[in-house]
């Protein structure tokens, strides 16, 4: 297949890299310079862990019209925070037949990027999908250079309409074997586990950055989250989470069954899969509250869309609103209104009925 990377932060770069390695072709773009200049320096990514090799890419390119020309396949792999203006810049130059999966989406990123397709008007047959997680557990070890530590055994993946599924996961399982489909974009939207693992931590255990910062060698999983933040709010999160799952009738995948399809790591509680995790043992501490991109990211596009779509089925979420209330006073910026809200979605005037019926079959952006 020809496959176009949309991001080179660390895992763009493994997914490039390892695509490549599987002997596909691969365009990499960015829009950053300090992203590009490695690989274009390097002649390619060094992958270590999970996956060995030096890949070479066939493009390395920050003109995305340039980058995504013939391709058969469009990954995004940047932060929910970019989907929308990527989406912008894709309207203007994919073509028939192309698809595009966010990598992970968060909550709603198919349906934002679906929006966005249909405010510019696009006319050209793209298929629309989303992938619950990030298939890689991965981390930049210098430039061009990352480490996998783990390709999770699982991830699940869904078009937007759901009648689209089998045309996606054909392709994708042309690359990827661990992919297999979820029901639809409600499915993949509600049960990101993002937003249980990322925000909290960051925001409750604040002093723990601050060691990290004056150069105490601390681990995200094993030192910023807290046995305390774990059963008293991260899991609270989860519960709140699969409600909205039940609630709009799709499969729920609350976060202990999600580490055992994705990672194979069983536990009684979150805490203790966490700690038992092997794979997290790489993952560096990040050395400020806005690292990582857990809370400006995951706050208002996780847990502000989890809160409105909880809203929509009449579930109650009061842990998940009190960090979105918390991030908000911490950081002097509205979340509420900048996230990912019902309305920036374009689905403030459906009921929980028509939404499921436009994820499952609805019409599809071109045909407006």
């Amino acid at each position: 297949m020809k496959v176009t990377v949309i991001g080179a932060g660390h895992g763009g770069l493994a997914t490039a890299g390892h695509i490549s390695l599987k002997g596909h072709s691969v365009r990499l773009f960015s829009f950053f310079k300090r992203e590009l200049d490695p690989v274009l320096q390097n002649g390619g990514i060094k992958l270590e862990g999970d996956v060995e090799g030096f890949a070479h890419v066939e493009l390395v390119t920050s003109y995305i019209d340039e980058a995504i020309e013939g391709a058969d396949l469009i990954i995004v792999i940047m932060p929910a925070l970019a989907q929308r203006n990527v989406a912008s810049l894709l309207a203007g130059c994919v073509r028939d037949g192309q698809m595009v999966l966010l990598s992970p989406a968060r909550t709603g990123g198919a349906l934002e990027v679906y929006q966005t397709f249909k405010r510019y008007h696009l006319k050209q047959q793209v298929v629309l999908g989303e992938c619950q997680t990030f298939l890689y557990a991965t981390e930049s070890r210098g430039p061009a250079h990352v480490e996998v530590m783990k390709i999770k055994n699982r991830v699940r993946a869904a078009a937007l309409p759901a009648t689209d599924n089998g045309i996606l996961l054909d392709a994708m399982g042309r690359i990827y074997p661990e992919y297999s489909v979820a029901s639809n974009v409600l499915e993949t939207s509600i049960n990101n586990t993002g937003a249980v693992v990322h925000p909290a931590p960051m925001l409750l255990n604040s002093g723990l950055l601050e060691r990290a910062a004056k150069g105490e060698d601390l681990r995200y999983y094993k030192d910023i989250i807290t046995q305390f933040v774990c059963d008293n709010v991260m899991t609270k999160i989860d519960g709140e989470k699969s409600e909205v799952a039940r609630g709009f009738g799709v499969p729920v995948l609350d976060i202990l069954d999600w580490y055992e399809e994705c990672y194979g790591v069983k536990g009684e509680t979150l805490y203790q899969v966490l700690q038992d995790n092997p794979y997290y043992m790489g993952f560096s501490a990040p050395k400020h509250v806005l690292g990582y991109h857990h809370v400006l990211d995951e706050v208002p596009n996780s847990l502000v869309p989890l809160v409105e779509l909880g809203d929509m089925v009449g579930v109650d979420m009061p842990m998940c609103t009190a960090i979105i209330d918390l991030a908000c006073a911490s950081l002097g910026c509205d979340f509420w209104a900048e996230g990912r809200t019902l309305r920036r979605l374009g689905i403030e005037d459906l009921t929980s009925e028509g939404l499921s019926h436009f994820v499952n079959e609805g019409k599809r952006y071109w045909e407006d």
